[in-house]
């Protein structure tokens, strides 16, 4: 499911960078990386925070491990995440945002 670029941040290592939600699965989803991306963070698992454009009171909170990274546009880095250990609640969840095409 396209996301229209949800804006948040990737926590890795308790550094927080800027990051854009691309699209998202059951499977994982896939980021834009932005500003200084540190080093190699395949095999790393992260934490993203995005944010609701309209407030500060909706926050959707998403951990996964880094599968692959290939170089994005104007000097980003896209990421394809692998969500680990979903429980039947969280993925459950996952398929409705999915069925309801949920755009942020």
């Amino acid at each position: 499911m396209a996301t229209s670029g949800w804006s948040g941040t990737y926590t890795d290592e308790d550094a927080a960078h800027e990051c854009k939600v691309i699209d998202i699965s059951v499977l994982g989803l896939g980021l834009e990386l932005l500003g200084d991306v540190p080093g190699d963070l395949i095999g790393h698992r992260v934490t993203i925070e995005v944010h609701a454009p309209v407030g500060d009171s909706v926050t959707l909170r998403l951990m996964g491990r880094v599968r692959n990274m290939s170089p994005g546009g104007e000097g980003s880095v896209r990421a394809g995440l692998e969500f680990v250990g979903l429980s039947e609640t969280e993925r459950a969840i996952l398929n409705t945002m999915e069925l309801m095409k949920v755009a942020w």
